[in-house]
C-alpha cells in the first residue's frame, strides 16, 4: 500500500530574503574566505566592515546592523518573508501491510496487524517535525525521512466473551457473557533529529525561515555510534546516563554546507508500547432497561516510558566542545545525576504510568 501527497502546506520550503553564495560574490564577498566571512558578520558603522562601512542599503537603515543583513533582497525585514500556507510540499509513503482475522468463535476473536513501512517528507509543516530543511534553494535536496516515519508496526485486537460456566446457574448468571478486550501495538520508534551545525551559516545567507533556527545539520562521523546504549535494552540507569554520542557528529567547516540529512533510519528514539485492555458486561434487565459497567485500563503492564532525549537540534549543545555541555549535579563524578546535554533524559517528565476507569451505564 503507499500513497503520494501533492498541495501540502510548506512555507518552510520558500525564503524571499536570502542571501546567496552567487549574490555575495556579486559583491566580491565569499563564504569560504574567512576575512569576507568576518566583513558579513561586522556591523555597517564599524572599521571591520571594510568598503561596506556606513554603505547603508537605503536612508534611515540602522548603521547597527551587519554587512549580511543590509545585502539581503529585503534588508529592512529580519524574517525571510515566508508565505502562508504555501501548498508546495510533498509526502510518500510506502508499505507492505499483512492482516490476519480470526472470526468469531468459542467466544474468542482477534486481528493482527504488521505494517513494514518508509515514509518521505518534503516541506509538509504537517508532519510531526514541522517539516525539515538544510538548503531552500536546493529542492531535491530537502526530501528526507519524515519525522512520523515508523519503519515497523505491530497491532494486535483481541476480545474474549467468558462462557456459561457449569450447571450453577448463580454461579454462570455471574461469570458468563463478561468480555475482556486488548489493544496491544509494538512498534518501531520514531526517528531523533539530527544536532544542528554551529558554524554559524545562518548569520551570513538568513537560509532558515525560523528566527534563531540553524542553517544547517551537523555532518555524521562514519564509524562513531550514534548512541552510548542500546535505548531499549533496560541496562542503564536513565538518571546518570547520557544516551546520545555526541562523538557521533561534527561540524562543518566555516562557511560550508552540512552533509548529514535531518533524520537517519538507524537514529530513533526508544519504542514506546502501547497496551489497553478492558473488561465489561452488559446486563440486559428488561426489554428497555440494561446495565452496562465498563473498566478501561491503560498501559496496563505499568511500562516505565523514559522520556525523548535531549538532541539539541536547534539549540546550540553540539560543537567542538560537545561534551562540556553536559552536566551533572557533581560533573567530576562520572555516576553523578544528569541535568542537562546532548543525550539528557529528563526523568521528570516520564510516561503517564498505569491508569484506570470504571464506567457505568443505565439505558432505560
Amino acid at each position: 500500500m503507499g500513497n503520494r501527497g501533492i498541495w501540502w502546506p510548506a512555507g518552510i520550503l520558500a525564503n524571499y530574503n536570502a542571501n546567496t553564495p552567487e549574490s555575495l560574490k556579486a559583491q566580491g564577498l565569499d563564504i569560504n574566505n574567512k576575512a569576507d566571512r568576518d566583513i558579513l558578520n561586522a556591523r555597517l558603522d564599524s572599521t571591520a566592515a571594510g568598503p561596506f562601512q556606513n554603505k547603508l542599503p537605503y536612508p534611515g537603515f540602522p548603521a547597527t546592523s551587519t554587512v549580511a543583513q543590509s545585502l539581503r533582497p529585503f534588508p529592512q525585514f529580519s524574517s525571510g518573508l515566508t508565505p502562508t500556507w504555501a501548498p508546495i510540499g510533498n509526502t510518500w509513503y510506502d508499505s507492505l501491510q499483512v492482516k490476519a482475522t480470526k472470526k468469531l468463535s468459542h467466544g474468542l476473536d482477534f486481528t493482527y496487524a504488521f505494517s513494514y513501512q518508509k515514509s518521505l517528507n518534503l516541506g509538509s509543516e504537517t508532519d510531526g517535525g514541522g517539516g525539515q530543511v538544510n538548503d531552500v534553494f536546493n529542492r531535491s535536496q530537502n526530501k528526507v525521512l519524515s519525522a512520523m516515519d515508523q519503519k515497523f508496526a505491530n497491532v494486535i485486537a483481541a476480545n474474549y466473551t467468558l462462557p456459561k460456566w457449569g450447571r450453577n446457574k448463580v454461579l454462570s448468571a455471574v461469570v458468563r457473557d463478561w468480555q475482556i478486550g486488548a489493544i496491544l501495538t509494538y512498534a518501531s520508534g520514531f526517528p531523533i533529529l539530527a544536532p544542528g551545525a554551529q558554524n554559524n551559516l545562518n548569520s551570513l545567507l538568513f537560509r532558515t525561515t525560523t528566527p534563531g533556527a540553524v542553517a544547517s545539520f551537523a555532518n555524521r562521523v562514519p564509524g562513531e555510534p550514534l548512541f552510548t546504549h542500546d535505548l531499549n535494552c533496560g541496562c542503564f540507569d536513565p538518571n546518570t546516563t547520557f544516551v546520545l554520542n555526541p562523538k557521533a557528529w561534527t561540524d562543518p567547516l566555516p562557511g560550508q554546507w552540512g552533509t548529514a540529512a535531518p533524520y537517519y533510519s538507524d537514529y530513533r528514539g526508544r519504542r514506546r508500547p502501547q497496551e489497553a485492555l478492558s473488561v465489561g458486561r452488559l446486563f440486559q434487565i428488561t426489554e428497555r432497561t440494561s446495565l452496562s459497567i465498563r473498566a478501561e485500563f491503560t498501559n496496563v503492564f505499568n511500562r516505565n516510558v523514559l522520556p525523548f532525549a535531549t538532541t539539541g537540534g536547534a539549540l546550540g549543545l553540539i560543537s567542538t566542545n560537545a561534551l562540556a555541555t553536559q552536566t551533572r549535579v557533581n560533573n567530576s563524578d562520572p555516576n553523578s545525576p544528569t541535568t542537562g546535554g546532548f543525550g539528557w533524559l529528563n526523568t521528570a517528565n516520564a510516561g503517564t504510568p498505569r491508569q484506570g476507569q470504571i464506567v457505568a451505564r443505565f439505558r432505560f
